[in-house]
């Protein structure tokens, strides 16, 4: 593993799928039960004026590729974190996938086309996303 993860990020049994996302490395690491299911480099906020936000969320909401009100771009994959809608996971823009593992995004978790689409099949409605 190439971080640490946060203590609370104990999978509460072998079957729960869980996500980690560490800011400081820009990467995702995916768990099921304690065996690392995918690991995938990302690209969160910007800082500081976009900083992603820390701590424990959970997936509230999915939808296949909605377009951002605020920015009036799509965003593929998406899987909603915080109950305002304005952080999620989702696919970058592939004009900008080659600088994945820079934080670059407006506060979201930016991920490859591939890593985006797989997450967004495997990680269920309810799953808890660490963000550190």
């Amino acid at each position: 593993m190439l971080f640490a993860l946060p203590e609370q990020a104990v999978p509460v049994n072998s079957s729960e799928r869980i996500a980690c996302i560490s800011v400081e490395e820009q990467v995702i690491v995916f768990l099921e039960g304690e065996q690392e299911a995918n690991l995938a480099l990302v690209s969160t906020g910007r800082p500081p004026r976009h900083s992603t936000p820390t701590g424990q969320f959970e997936i509230l909401y999915k939808r296949w590729a909605p377009v951002s009100s605020t920015y009036r771009v799509r965003m593929p994959y998406w899987q909603c974190l915080e109950p305002t809608g304005a952080i999620g996971l989702h696919q970058a823009s592939p004009s900008v996938e080659h600088r994945l593992g820079e934080p670059l995004s407006h506060g979201c978790v930016r991920m490859g086309g591939f890593t985006a689409r797989w997450a967004y099949f495997w990680l269920p409605v309810g799953a808890r996303v660490f963000i550190d």
